[in-house]
């Protein structure tokens, strides 16, 4: 009777964080799918909102594959002295907004769509997490909100926001998506995706030393800082922890097999998981 509930019963899958390996995100999709499961609703943080959102939109697994083995996230690097100054970022962010508004036909979260998104971003000017959705901010682009939640502190500038008359400064959807997942569970079965690759990663070792460097330096400690803290006192029951090998969460370039591996390694981890913790 568990199995059939667990398998029948309505899931919130949220996808938590990835960096350049959000493509293992869409291989494990294929898999949830495969095995038929409910998801009434989709949360997304960080690059897991990318995948989530396109995803909520309409785009189907095979579309997101193609889309993921052809797009160049080099496209994304918009570096901007202004965005230095007044969003302490090296990238703008309006490159990636651009193409996410683009792909998401200028989507609202009162569009319907595949099943009710929810977006998580970091407020660091109140430290709260800010949730977006069809209840707190129906007439929002999810490009926006998705743009909110990508934006790694150092790499991208933060993103200033007026919400419901409040002035927001919004970060990283990640830093407290653990809080919401805290939150969510009280009321909801919760399935949660994250990337993790190895700890000690191999860096080509070199004297030259830029801001350019700097900034994907900071976001690979700052995202293995993150992984570090998950798996210390993570809630393992209902979390697939997608290994990604060697593949540094920083790069914003991956080669055509690097992103076919992420998809397969998302894919056969999810499903091995489905299998054996499950049990469906």
């Amino acid at each position: 009777m568990q199995q059939t509930t667990l398998k029948d019963g309505p899931i919130t899958l949220m996808l938590i964080g990835g960096g350049s390996r959000c493509s293992s995100f869409i291989g494990a999709l294929r898999a949830i799918e495969q095995k038929g499961l409910n998801v009434a609703s989709v949360v997304g943080s960080s690059t897991g909102s990318i995948i989530a959102a396109l995803y909520v939109a309409g785009m189907t697994t095979d579309e997101l594959y193609a889309e993921a083995l052809e797009l160049d996230a080099g496209r994304f690097k918009d570096i901007s002295p202004a965005a230095m100054l007044t969003g302490y970022g090296l990238c703008s962010g309006e490159a990636l907004e651009q193409w996410l508004r683009e792909r998401l036909e200028g989507k609202t979260f009162r569009t319907p769509g595949r099943c009710p998104l929810r977006i998580i971003a970091t407020d660091i000017l109140n430290y709260e997490p800010l949730l977006f959705s069809a209840e707190t901010t129906p007439d929002l682009d999810i490009a926006t909100a998705v743009r909110c939640s990508a934006g790694v502190p150092g790499v991208f500038a933060c993103r200033r926001l007026n919400v419901a008359g409040r002035e927001r400064v919004l970060v990283d959807g990640s830093l407290m998506a653990g809080l919401v997942e805290k939150q969510l569970e009280r009321n909801e079965k919760t399935l949660v995706l994250k990337t993790v690759s190895k700890r000690t990663l191999h860096h080509g070792k070199s004297a030259r030393f830029n801001l350019e460097r700097y900034a994907h330096e900071l976001l690979t400690y700052f995202i293995h800082g993150q992984e570090k803290e998950f798996v210390k006192g993570g809630k393992w029951k209902d979390t697939i922890l997608i290994y990604c090998a060697d593949i540094s969460p920083a790069r914003f370039s991956l080669s055509r097999q690097e992103r076919i591996y992420l998809q397969e390694q998302g894919y056969e981890q999810t499903l091995q998981y489905l299998e054996y913790k499950w049990g469906i």
